[in-house]
């Protein structure tokens, strides 16, 4: 793309000063100025007038050229006021000249009034120069309506938004993180969403590059300059004070007074159009990331080449970081209330009404998350958007395992919905695909495989094969576990039973709770002492005559209050287990598919192969799917007296999504990235502790964390009132978390595993601050 490298012209200065001297009649002191494409040098003649003389790039277009001169020789006849440069004629009468280069390159070479004054990039902008900023910015505006150039009807641009799918590749150049996550999301909403409104907008010649380099202040602040109209096109007005207001927002604390005072005294020059004016937070947002995207291409191309941005670093970033977490809506309606207009009406229902006919339709129970539940409208990676445009760090969904929406899910879940979706009855290639790759990765004897649609089902049917298997009847679970909503699974579920009843087949063992259960932190054979609360549950059911068909156990040990492995512990249990005649289920619904880091399983930090596995909603990344995974001895018993078929376990696209997901764990080394950004997130968790006597415990494993609130740390008094509160200080901070365990005290953070460290360090910083006004 033009000028992507900043290669400006280099021409001997005595040629120049020679070139001047002959064709123009100008003689005196030069002095070399910055530019990224032109020579540009001041010359200073003896009576103190001084001229820019500017020798052209090679690959500008002559035109481009005379667009310029054309619209400074024509401000200079209508609007006289405006301090822009005046053009200066040779000695033939000509405004432009060709020089000739020490290689026989031609360069336009062309002479400029020099305006005086300090680059407004070296002096504080307060909102009172803003806003005389936006209001030069429309006179100009006005005062170039009505003019036209072909050169500026057609160019190709780098500093032109539209021109935004040229640049956008370069973002691989930030590597992995948060950067290239930012830009590369808003350039893609900018060219699907956006760039196709601008073609019904008002159009005309514009500056487009006005900002803190461009912008001339004389002594008494006022600006005595508008200088470098090289970028000038034909195009949406609009753009012209987005791109401003994108070049002016330098400090995220300030961001809305600078919009208010600059689209306030444009507005009242140049009155905005109700489109328009919804359009700014988008123009502005992919203005900001240009410049990002242009020192990432030259410092990897043309390191050695002046550049006068480079040292902006991450600044420019950051803030467009606080301009995003603003949300479109709030500044939409900061910049229709600068240009009184009438505030968008809200396209979505309110709050009330949502939960008015949620409890008219759905039931009277809620069960929401936050008070008052929130209105998501999208997701994104980590992040989630609610209907106010409000963006949040999601530390707690882990549905979407890979991210929320992530690119190759979608796109193969779409490709293959446009092509086939049936069931098992007919032969596929994806279930089979699917089924060899997703026991692949088991231990074992873990190689055959039931379809079904959630992690409810495959417990249901994990705790039917059991039955079947060993021909028992009766169940082990946590005394806090969750493990589905079918009947069956439910049995295995005493969270989720407010009437504190269990089947008379069930029993519960004690949670290894090293914090505060029975056994705690630093006893000998801990996990051998909370194993042994099996040989209760196991002789119950044997005298009552059920016998044990099966034990099952999530190994985040979530609902518990996320507690890490306990040596010995699991083992333990499975071992009784197993001579009593009783299967082990692994339910991975929660733990699987790398959550906890190092391995891609949650049973392997235990240390044990189960005898049944049971995967759930993150395997499709938010699609429904379910799995029981098995030895084959256990699934032929089970088939030998049940007519097993789900009809949509196993579909064509569910298995694309389970198969898209294995993809992305593999690509994107998710497995690690949980093992080492969870050490992160948790050094950070437990340096809080230092700082905050609320937090009793922090412990977990990789992504699945829990942070133990108490009132006092030596009673270990918990603080389920504190709990409920920092979750909403929480969603007040932009992130959001879960509460967890049988006293309601346990913050859960449970993320999609593309969570990064900059992603834990957000969510750290903003605990530490919530933590700060329980």
């Amino acid at each position: 793309m033009k000028f992507l490298r900043a290669n400006a012209p280099r021409l001997p200065l005595a040629e120049i000063e020679a070139f001047a001297s002959e064709h123009y009649g100008l003689t005196g002191e030069l002095t070399e100025l910055y530019s990224e494409r032109d020579q540009n040098l001041r010359l200073r003649e003896k009576d103190g007038t001084a001229w820019v003389l500017k020798v052209a790039s090679a690959e500008e277009d002559p035109g481009i050229i005379d667009c310029q001169l054309m619209t400074m020789r024509h401000i200079e006849q209508v609007d006289p006021a405006l301090p822009v440069p005046r053009v200066r004629l040779g000695r033939d009468g000509a405004a432009t000249r060709h020089i000739t280069g020490p290689d026989g390159t031609q360069h336009v070479f062309y002479v400029l009034s020099f305006l005086e004054g300090e680059i407004a990039q070296r002096i504080n902008i307060d909102h009172a120069l803003h806003g005389r900023i936006g209001d030069m910015l429309a006179r100009l505006g006005r005062v170039m309506r009505g003019l036209f150039h072909p050169a500026a009807g057609s160019r190709e641009l780098l500093w032109d938004v539209r021109m935004l799918d040229r640049l956008l590749p370069h973002a691989r150049l930030f590597g992995p993180g948060w950067q290239q996550d930012l830009v590369t999301r808003i350039g893609t909403h900018f060219i699907a969403e956006v760039r196709p409104k601008l073609s019904a907008l008002r159009a005309q010649l514009i500056h487009g590059d006005v900002h803190e380099h461009n912008l001339v202040l004389g002594p008494d602040g006022n600006i005595s300059g508008i200088i470098d109209f090289g970028d000038m096109f034909h195009g949406p007005l609009v753009i012209d004070i987005a791109d401003a207001l994108g070049d002016f927002l330098t400090d995220a604390r300030t961001i809305e007074g600078t919009l208010r005072a600059m689209v306030g005294a444009y507005n009242r020059v140049t009155p905005l159009e109700e489109d328009e004016a919804d359009l700014v937070f988008d123009l502005a947002s992919a203005r900001m990331i240009l410049t990002p995207l242009i020192n990432a291409f030259r410092a990897a191309q043309t390191p050695d080449e002046p550049n006068y941005m480079a040292g902006y670093g991450d600044a420019p970033l950051r803030v467009l970081e606080a301009f995003q977490q603003m949300g479109r809506d709030k500044v939409s309606d900061i910049v229709r209330d600068a240009c009184e207009l009438p505030r968008r009406a809200a396209a979505r229902p309110s709050t009330e009404n949502l939960i008015a006919r949620r409890k008219r339709l759905m039931g009277s129970k809620l069960y929401v998350f936050y008070d008052p539940p929130l209105h998501m409208v999208k997701g994104e990676g980590v992040w989630l958007t609610a209907a106010d445009g409000r963006r949040y760090l999601d530390c707690y969904n882990n549905v979407p395992h890979v991210g929320h929406c992530h690119p190759h899910v979608v796109a193969t879940l779409t490709r293959q919905i446009r092509t086939l979706n049936t069931n098992t009855r007919y032969l596929g290639e994806q279930v089979l695909e699917y089924a060899e790759r997703l026991t692949a990765t088991m231990p074992g004897g873990l190689k055959v495989c039931a379809f079904v649609n959630s992690g409810s089902e495959a417990n249901d049917i994990a705790f039917r094969m059991a039955k079947v298997f060993t021909r028992a009847s009766g169940g082990i679970t946590m005394d806090f576990a969750y493990h589905g909503i079918t009947e069956a699974s439910d049995a295995f579920s005493p969270s989720g039973n407010y009437a504190n009843s269990v089947p008379p087949y069930m029993r519960t063992l004690m949670a290894p709770d090293g914090y505060r259960g029975k056994y705690r932190h630093g006893t000998n054979d801990m996990g051998a002492l909370y194993a042994a609360d099996a040989d209760r549950a196991i002789a119950s059911l044997q005298e009552s005559g059920h016998g044990t068909a099966a034990f099952m156990i999530d190994s985040a040990l979530m609902t518990n209050g996320v507690l890490e492995p306990v040596p010995g512990y699991v083992a333990g249990v499975a071992a009784r287990v197993r001579a009593a005649g009783g299967l082990v289920i692994g339910d991975e619904v929660q733990s699987g598919f790398g959550r906890m880091g190092t391995f891609m399983w949650g049973h392997q930090h235990h240390g044990i192969i189960p005898d049944i596995v049971t995967i759930g909603k993150p395997a499709g990344n938010g699609h429904p799917i379910g799995v029981v995974v098995t030895r084959p001895e256990i699934l032929e018993a089970f088939l030998a007296e049940y007519a097993f078929f789900s009809t949509f376990g196993g579909n064509n696209v569910s298995c694309a999504a389970g198969l898209a997901v294995l993809d992305v764990i593999e690509r994107e080394g998710l497995i690690e990235n949980s093992r080492v950004v969870g050490d992160h997130l948790k050094a950070g968790l437990k340096a809080l502790m230092k700082k905050h006597n609320l937090i009793g415990d922090v412990r977990g494993t990789g992504l699945a964390l829990g942070v133990e609130l108490v009132t006092d740390r030596k009673t270990q008094a918990p603080a389920p009132d504190e709990t409920r509160r920092l979750l909403n200080l929480l969603r007040d901070e932009g992130v959001l978390v879960g509460s967890e365990g049988i006293l309601g005290n346990v913050i859960k953070i449970r993320p999609p595993i593309v969570f990064s460290k900059e992603n834990a360090d957000t969510a750290v910083a903003a605990l530490d601050r919530a933590l700060g006004k329980v």
